[in-house]
């Protein structure tokens, strides 16, 4: 908190599910006491760049994403994903980093907030866990235990409709937050929602209009999801390539994988954007797998975790990236 005190702060998040919780988490941990908060969530480069940076800010804080050395700026990071080389040659005012834990907001809570009973900033940190794949079973004890006293409607377990197993109410919630970088590129929509809010409710009873309008974007990628595609199996992974305006590949990864990775990359503009998913049984790293290609193709940024990554690069690489994934499983 000194370090942002009636601070011009610029808060810098990843788009998914957990950036967006964790972003909206330290929002509301530090509007009160910055003199201003302006917010992106990005993810089309997985990085802030110093581009990025409002130039009246006076310190930069990142949450579920990487940042750029170039940012000159005091910075505060607080995520959980795995350091490239080199990438704490930037000085930092603080750092909070857990490549451990299973999610950014996860991180937040067990160094900032565990000691709190806010149910919103509970509710959060679980949707940013379930969003980075956590599982129901899994969740910190004394997380879970303040989950069910603040919300046990939300932790009601139900028979999935997809397979034999169940699911917690509130994991429901989570694809909600990822359709603006679906249709927007962008996490900007569900993170003014969480912004704009002080409990859960709004969001989960569909009360707020930001909530209504995500409501509104999961129909319109409902069609796009079932797309006809060409799936092309290589020894180690297969892949699949689509020319889309929306931001799907990580649905259809997850709609095609079978018994190997799967990659989809998708032409926008002039880059490829690609996710990667690994099944639950396979001995496989997407993360470390991706950032293989970071001094092999210009212009690569990409990363993850075990069982899900994401990468971009410009389209002129794109047959050079093509020969390195079938020479070098």
């Amino acid at each position: 908190m000194e370090l942002i005190e009636n601070k011009n702060v610029f808060l810098g998040t990843h788009w998914d599910a957990d950036g967006v919780s964790s972003g909206a988490i330290i929002y509301h941990l530090i509007k009160d006491r910055a003199k201003s908060v302006k917010t992106l969530s990005k993810g089309d480069v997985f990085v802030i760049e110093k581009e990025d940076v409002p130039d009246d800010c006076d310190i930069v804080i990142c949450t579920d994403i990487h940042v750029s050395r170039e940012i000159e700026k005091p910075a505060i990071y607080i995520d959980h994903h795995p350091i490239e080389n080199g990438e704490f040659k930037k000085d930092f005012e603080l750092v909070i980093h857990d490549k451990d834990a299973q999610s950014c907001t996860l991180v937040i809570w067990e160094n900032l907030i565990k000691e709190t009973d806010d149910a919103y900033l509970i509710f959060l940190t679980l949707l940013g866990y379930f969003g980075d794949g956590g599982s129901r079973d899994e969740i910190p004890i004394e997380l879970e235990v303040k989950a069910m006293d603040a919300f046990p409607e939300l932790m009601v377990r139900k028979p999935s409709f997809y397979s034999n197993g169940e699911y917690l109410t509130i994991e429901r919630y989570v694809s909600s937050l990822n359709v603006g970088k679906r249709v927007h590129w962008s996490g900007q929509v569900p993170l003014e929602l969480f912004k704009s809010i002080d409990s859960w409710e709004p969001f989960v009873y569909n009360t707020h209009p930001l909530a209504k309008e995500l409501q509104n974007l999961k129909f319109e990628l409902r069609d796009l999801y079932k797309m006809p595609v060409d799936i092309t199996n290589l020894n180690h992974l297969d892949y699949i390539k689509i020319d889309c305006d929306k931001n799907i590949q990580g649905v259809l990864c997850a709609r095609h994988m079978k018994d190997k990775p799967i990659l989809v990359m998708n032409r926008f503009n002039d880059v490829i954007m690609g996710s990667m998913r690994v099944p639950d049984d396979l001995d496989f790293d997407a993360g470390q797998f991706l950032e293989r290609f970071s001094d092999k193709i210009p212009g690569f940024v990409g990363g993850g975790h075990e069982r899900a990554g994401g990468f971009t690069f410009p389209i002129e690489y794109y047959e050079a990236f093509m020969k390195h994934l079938k020479e070098h499983p």
